[in-house]
């Protein structure tokens, strides 16, 4: 005889299932996020994309890979100089004196840009960024000035070691040098920008302090390839 036997549900965990009160008709399964809200606007993305500190960290990493292109070229540069063949000293353009003045120039504007953000006031710091930019771009048309002095003279990439090299340290740092602009630009359109401004303080800083760094660095650089241009021609 078939005994009928009672059927046992498994209890439902209506937690799990049910849109919890006031938490906007969220799925199931998903967490209750105790602390932000759905609707904060693009603000709260940017800043979960964002760490402390990486900024530093990138910026050191760059920092420290490009002083090996630029130690790399100048070991090389005084390696070749003591070969005398076809090694033939070049007379410097008179503007790199100029452009090397602009260049301290803007990164004093620069460090002043990076005190402003330190010190919250938004139109110094838009104005030390823009008179940095100006700078930048000054600088890179006295190089372009001082290659079209050389062409006029005859001297071109190929004329001799020394040529070539006067001309690779110039452009391989001015290369550098637009990428430092390109950040620095950033920089500034997050600043003017209304519908792009950074409302995170730590990250306006953070990111001032790492152009800035960037920029030094590109000053000592091109301080350290003018010197050795000059004193080991």
């Amino acid at each position: 005889m078939a005994v009928a036997l009672p059927v046992v549900h498994d209890p439902v965990d209506r937690t799990r299932e049910d849109p919890r009160p006031g938490d906007g008709g969220r799925g199931p399964g998903l967490p209750i996020d105790g602390g932000r809200g759905d609707g904060g606007g693009g603000g709260d993305d940017a800043n979960e994309r964002w760490s402390p500190g990486i900024y530093h960290v990138g910026m050191w990493a760059t920092v420290t890979a490009v002083s090996t292109v630029f130690l790399t070229m100048a070991v090389v540069y005084i390696v070749r100089s003591q070969n005398p063949k076809f090694w033939k000293p070049l007379q410097l353009p008179g503007i790199l004196w100029a452009s090397t003045v602009i260049l301290v120039a803007s990164s004093a504007t620069c460090e002043a840009y990076r005190r402003a953000v330190r010190r919250g006031s938004f139109t110094a710091h838009r104005i030390w960024l823009a008179a940095t930019l100006s700078l930048g771009c000054v600088f890179l048309s006295t190089q372009l000035r001082a290659w079209a002095e050389l062409n006029a003279e005859g001297v071109f990439v190929a004329a001799n070691p020394h040529s070539f090299f006067l001309y690779f340290f110039t452009a391989v740092h001015a290369i550098h040098l637009v990428l430092g602009l390109m950040l620095l630009w950033y920089a500034f359109m997050r600043s003017v920008l209304p519908f792009w401004r950074d409302s995170n303080a730590v990250r306006r800083r953070e990111l001032a302090d790492a152009g800035t760094l960037y920029w030094h660095f590109l000053d000592g650089i091109w301080i350290g390839l003018f010197t050795l241009l000059l004193v080991r021609p």
